[in-house]
């Protein structure tokens, strides 16, 4: 083989070397966006998944809030109600 048909075949080996590189980094940008695409949906989703999360937390702390403000507004009336038996009995004769 002559010298010139060795550079030709080391220059057409060349370039199918920077054809299947130039691939090669075109396949690998198209994973890289298509994980980040991925990634944005999944963070998407969970943000949305908290913030559910976070509506339900809030109502079940309202509910129980105004379950207490009653029980205490309960309790308030049997006291008043236990304190003016007491006194009453007090009032009696032995």
């Amino acid at each position: 083989m002559n010298i010139f048909n060795r550079i030709l075949i080391l220059g057409a080996a060349s370039l199918a070397l920077a054809a299947c590189s130039q691939a090669t980094k075109e396949e690998t940008s198209e994973a890289a966006n298509s994980a980040a695409a991925d990634t944005a949906a999944n963070t998407e989703k969970a943000g949305d998944a908290i913030e559910t999360a976070g509506d339900k937390a809030g109502a079940a702390i309202d509910e129980a809030g105004d379950k207490a403000a009653v029980a205490a507004s309960d309790a308030k009336q049997n006291t008043g109600e236990a304190l003016e038996e007491a006194g009453k009995d007090m009032q009696k004769p032995n």
